[in-house]
């Protein structure tokens, strides 16, 4: 059962794809939302190793309100895109996936930020305190010396310290999850993943009920 769902949750992605390629974001956050936003991430998250992205989509809600939704992620995301010039802002779904070199936030084996991360963090964080209605994932990355294994201890700390960063920089401290990157989550792209650090950002509940009252 289970895997005749999944070939049905992926074949609906791909007929959403090229339904979508004409849509902008506020809409593609919409149909998303309306595929089953909790069981298409879920699927995407294990599939790739990329729970933010995964969080991403799960969180999705659809219709008129997941288009407000993405409305108000196109425009703190195009905030991002000028003024974190260190990290990569990607819009997905209702939400957006930053993710920044690992190599600007930490050292080899390390957990104190660096100065070029705390830079890219202490932009993020002006625009995040501009959008105050959305959660972040963060999801952590380490691996051990000369090999592809994850150091989940080291990865969650990683996570933590970035939250901690964030929350000194005026973020609302309630507005966090943090995540190490472990074994389970390995995937085919991890070439590329291996030397990033992603957080998700999603809206919270207060942005989902705004967009609900709005879109009766």
């Amino acid at each position: 059962m289970n895997k005749i769902l999944g070939a049905f949750l992926v074949g609906a992605i791909v007929l959403s794809g090229v339904s979508c390629a004409t849509m902008d974001n506020s809409e593609q956050g919409a149909v998303v939302g309306a595929l089953g936003g909790a069981l298409i991430g879920s699927l995407i998250g294990d599939s790739t190793g990329d729970a933010v992205a995964g969080a991403i989509i799960g969180a999705a809600i659809g219709g008129m309100a997941g288009a407000y939704i993405g409305s108000y992620m196109d425009r703190q995301a195009a905030e991002m895109r000028q003024s974190v010039g260190d990290a990569d802002v990607e819009r997905i779904g209702e939400g957006i996936l930053v993710s920044f070199d690992l190599d600007l936030l930490f050292g080899v084996g390390g957990f104190e930020l660096l100065v070029p991360g705390r830079m890219g963090l202490d932009r993020l964080a002006v625009v995040l305190d501009r959008y105050p209605d959305t959660h972040v994932f963060i999801e952590g990355r380490a691996f051990r010396p000369g090999t592809t294994e994850p150091d989940y201890p080291l990865a969650e700390r990683r996570a933590r310290v970035m939250a901690d960063y964030l929350r000194s920089r005026n973020v609302r401290p309630d507005r966090f999850t943090v995540r190490g990157y472990d074994r389970s989550q390995v995937g085919p792209n991890d070439r590329f993943r291996n030397r990033r650090m992603g957080m998700a950002i999603m809206a919270d509940d207060n942005l989902k009920r705004t967009a609900r009252a709005r879109a009766r």
